[in-house]
């Protein structure tokens, strides 16, 4: 009786994960909003100087990374937009994937670190959103890191690398 019970449970198993059921009874095939970014801007100097027509780029990873790049105008500035993806893997079982964060710029032959923040969790973080709408990067303050305050969880705050300042 048992023998039949497990066999019929297992024949059962297969045709919910077969026909989807299974999956979407919990949640495994539901996509979800990841945020990898907030809108960014920023201005690029040297000695207080605007650095004209400079190739800034942006390198967020989550499940794969996406790379793009921009411009700096005549006043210095750059700008990116907010960047989310729909994404299965937050409803995998025991995920902890992460979104990581990278700014930078080449500029003659010296790379700069602008930001580098693995901000937690998958939802915009009010403090980071706050500085990357505003940032002043100055290429000859030393890059360092930078603590702040974690607004929706206070226990983890964020750590931040860059040369930028606000």
């Amino acid at each position: 009786m048992f023998k039949r019970f497990w066999i019929f449970s297992v024949i059962a198993l297969a045709v919910l994960m077969a026909t989807g059921v299974y999956a979407g009874m919990f949640g495994f095939t539901k996509k979800t909003t990841v945020h990898l970014s907030p809108p960014v801007e920023g201005v690029v100097t040297l000695s207080g100087q605007p650095l004209v027509g400079i190739e800034v780029y942006r390198t967020l990873d989550y499940d794969q990374e996406y790379k793009d790049k921009a411009l700096t105008d005549a006043e210095g500035r750059f700008v990116f937009p907010e960047k989310n993806l729909e994404s299965r893997r937050p409803n995998q079982l025991g995920d902890e994937t992460r979104v990581r964060q990278v700014i930078g710029l080449d500029y003659e032959g010296k790379n700069y670190l602008l930001w580098y923040a693995v901000p937690g969790g998958i939802t915009p973080r009010e403090a980071l959103s706050q500085r990357l709408a505003d940032m002043k990067c100055e290429l000859t303050t030393p890059e360092k890191e930078q603590v702040f305050e974690n607004v929706e969880r206070p226990e983890f705050p964020h750590s931040v690398f860059s040369i930028c300042r606000w």
